[in-house]
């Protein structure tokens, strides 16, 4: 069957056409085979340079989710009886926008609030257009799920200062480090593309890879060594390997010395933590260590990348990013004066790198205040593990409505039952979705959301000096890819993007909404705000006109890229090199902050936690099915549960076989599991994915699996900068069950 080529062409009822997976940061070009109208099978892109034909099984399982019987086809709106009655489109936008009206009018505009989980990733416009509305209502409650997933990335960036010229990550690197993130599942910490070609590209030049995760992940089975450190220690392992580094001098001297203030006060910091001291507390081997921190101090092109295995577990996200920073700064990993930038984004402009430092900003403490918690906002964004709080404040200046954007807060906000009662307490609960979660299910609206493959969009190259850390997701070259629209919307149905939910009420409401380029969270120095374009409110713009508007200061017109539908390559006719540094900039990078220094005394004074007799600690988990939302027979295999992983070790010596199925009861409450055996784990504990399951009475254990958030409570420890709660790495016990046996509610309180 031939492809068809013309990327301007409305509605393509049959054939095959290019097209890019949006399930993902990794964002695959894909070939879609269209019938009548509709997906029927998804494969790699063979022509696509940076995928060479690659595709997970998830992207290749879209069609199943867009034929899925169970797809939201239309709006409904809930009625007093708890059911739901399908609605047009139209009178779900008049009457949700009358709702906001007259709250605002009473309450004010921070009774409104915008909640961006990760799904909403699929219509990026949408990040730009909520942020938009909820300005032009003067509401500052603009929460995601950034904030309960890696917070420390962006505070501690601002702690520590921002080099203008992008780090060494994927351009020729002789060494990495992944700290409790697996790129070969969640295509983080290697380019974008084919994730195992990366990781082998370091090897074949003779370079040396480090993963430090308390399991032998997918990632940790190829590299060249694994440190499977007791969990919580990430902070130890770190320090240790600065140590080492500063200790046999393998630092950058004069990068620190032109560039970096504080070497002392970290040098002093890290003192304490010994080879010795660290493989003691850390069950690591010391010579493992020492191999580690060798290979990266001796490299010339390194980087190393943390991922929510370290967030989640220590409740010291801010501190360990922090460290990351500082490993790759005291080497001096960042691009210099005359280097060549090989990936500047076709569909951004120009970039103009210096080789100079961006000094550190104010991270945390600013901004709006939360009500319920006093605590104050941070680069990483408002707190979503307060925001139920925020909801059932008893007073004036609560959250009585939230428009809940990709996300499904029921099973992925800690506490459940806190977020439960907090759901049901909001005057309107707005939910964007493709099926009816357990979220959707508790609110006022659900908006049939369009699905990707129905709706335009591009990936580029990123220019950004700082993206995810030190070892942003990327391209190896200036590659961008364009799609159209390759599926048409189900006969009879009632689709909308998110995005234009944002728009239409904000016509309804007589307010003027502006386009500013989406994100939620700071990456890098930071940039002038505004003036941006004002939308024409009297007409709904259509997703190709955002897309052009997005990328109207390009330096590849738009149309340059829709005339090549696999994607491109598309070099700028002059090498991007880094430039000089300004005269008479002083600009510094910190790796002695006060607040990280002190942090880091109390972890060399405190004692090393581990499992108690008969516990395990429970850590996060990454899948394939990127949390519940790919939760179909393709992607699982026939298994549409989250299983308890357990070391056969400890499972023999509590007497359980895979298969049984088991209590798991924290602190705070019990959840019935399923455990599976699992070497990659390590003894002593336990891995579950999370955003699983469904409420108490509810449960269906097969078919939807366990809510791990139910063993989470918000009074768990807090980083104290973001505010971001242990979301793992929690002591369970475990007992087997008979099918009827009870769980027991909250066994420990």
């Amino acid at each position: 069957m031939t492809r068809e080529a013309s990327a301007s062409q409305a509605s393509r009822r049959s054939g095959e056409f290019h097209s890019i997976c949006r399930g993902c940061g990794n964002r695959c070009s894909i070939v879609v085979e269209v019938k009548d109208g509709r997906p029927v099978q998804v494969a790699g892109d063979p022509d696509a340079g940076p995928y060479r034909g690659y595709s997970c099984r998830r992207g290749r399982a879209l069609p199943e989710l867009y034929n899925d019987s169970k797809r939201l086809l239309r709006p409904v709106k809930r009625l007093p009886d708890g059911t739901f009655q399908e609605i047009s489109t139209e009178q779900a936008l008049d009457e949700v926008a009358e709702i906001v009206r007259g709250l605002v009018e009473r309450h004010g505009p921070r009774s409104i609030a915008t909640y961006i989980g990760t799904m909403a990733a699929q219509s990026p416009p949408v990040f730009a257009l909520s942020r938009s509305l909820l300005d032009a209502l003067g509401s500052p409650m603009i929460f995601s799920a950034n904030t309960i997933d890696q917070p420390g990335k962006q505070v501690a960036a601002g702690l520590h200062g921002y080099w203008m010229a992008p780090a060494q990550a994927f351009i020729e690197a002789e060494a990495a480090i992944w700290i409790g993130v697996n790129p070969l599942v969640t295509y983080k910490g290697v380019p974008t593309g084919t994730p195992l070609d990366g990781i082998r590209a370091i090897h074949a030049r003779g370079g040396k890879t480090v993963v430090i995760d308390p399991r032998r992940t997918e990632t940790a089975k190829v590299a060249s060594l694994h440190l499977q450190l007791k969990p919580g220690e990430d902070v130890t392992v770190l320090a240790g390997l600065i140590h080492l580094i500063l200790r046999e001098e393998l630092h950058d001297k004069a990068f620190l010395a032109e560039n970096v203030d504080g070497l002392a006060a970290l040098a002093a910091a890290v003192a304490p933590f010994t080879p010795d001291y660290v493989a003691r507390r850390a069950e690591i081997a010391a010579e493992d260590l020492v191999t580690a921190a060798r290979w990266f101090g001796q490299a010339k092109r390194a980087y190393a990348i943390a991922g929510t295995g370290i967030a989640m577990t220590a409740a010291r996200g801010t501190l360990t990013e922090y460290l990351v920073l500082c490993l790759d700064t005291i080497c001096g990993h960042y691009m210099r004066e005359g280097e060549v930038y090989p990936a500047p984004a076709p569909l951004a402009p120009l970039p103009n790198f210096k080789a100079q430092a961006w000094p550190p900003v104010q991270a945390f403490g600013f901004g709006e205040v939360l009500r319920s918690t006093g605590r104050a906002d941070s680069l990483g964004g408002l707190q979503v593990a307060d925001l139920p709080d925020e909801i059932l404040y008893e007073g004036e200046g609560r959250v009585r409505a939230l428009f809940n954007i990709g996300g499904n807060p029921v099973v992925a906000w800690p506490d459940q039952a806190r977020t439960v009662r907090a759901m049901d307490a909001l005057d309107l609960l707005v939910s964007f979705d493709v099926t009816m979660s357990q979220t959707a299910r508790r609110s006022s609206y659900v908006f049939a959301s369009t699905m990707a493959l129905e709706t335009p969009a591009f990936q580029t190259s990123s220019s950004a000096t700082v993206g995810y850390a030190n070892a942003h997701m990327g391209y190896l070259g200036p590659w961008a890819q364009y799609t159209p629209a390759v599926a048409d919307r189900p006969d009879g149905s009632d689709l909308i993007e998110e995005w234009e939910v944002f728009f239409e009420i904000g016509k309804r409401l007589g307010l003027e909404l502006s386009w500013a380029a989406p994100g939620i969270i700071q990456t890098g120095p930071p940039k002038p705000a505004g003036p941006f374009p004002k939308f024409d409110m009297s007409r709904r713009p259509s997703h190709d006109e955002i897309l052009e508007l997005w990328t109207k200061s390009a330096r590849v017109p738009l149309a340059e890229v829709k005339a090549r539908p696999s994607g491109g390559y598309f070099p700028p006719d002059e090498p991007v090199r880094v430039g000089s540094k300004d005269e008479g900039w002083s600009g510094r990078l910190s790796v002695g902050d006060i607040h990280m220094m002190q942090d880091l005394a109390e972890v060399a004074a405190e004692r090393s936690l581990g499992a108690a007799p008969g516990e395990l600690r429970l850590l996060n988990r990454r899948g394939i099915q990127i949390n519940s939302s790919f939760n179909i027979d393709e992607v699982n295999r026939g298994r549409f549960y989250n299983p308890l992983f357990v070391n056969p070790v400890d499972l023999a010596a509590l007497e359980l076989e895979s298969g049984d199925e088991v209590e798991v009861a924290s602190e705070v409450d019990a959840i019935r599991a399923i455990v599976e055996a699992d070497e990659s784990v390590r003894p002593g504990s336990a891995s579950m994915h999370h955003c699983f399951g469904t409420v108490p009475g509810e449960d269906d254990l097969q078919a939807k699996g366990s809510s791990v958030n139910r063993l989470l409570s918000v009074t768990f420890p807090r980083d104290a900068y973001t505010g971001q709660p242990l979301m793992a790495n929690v002591a369970v016990r475990i007992r087997k069950l008979d099918s009827a046996d009870p769980v027991a509610a909250r066994p420990h309180a």
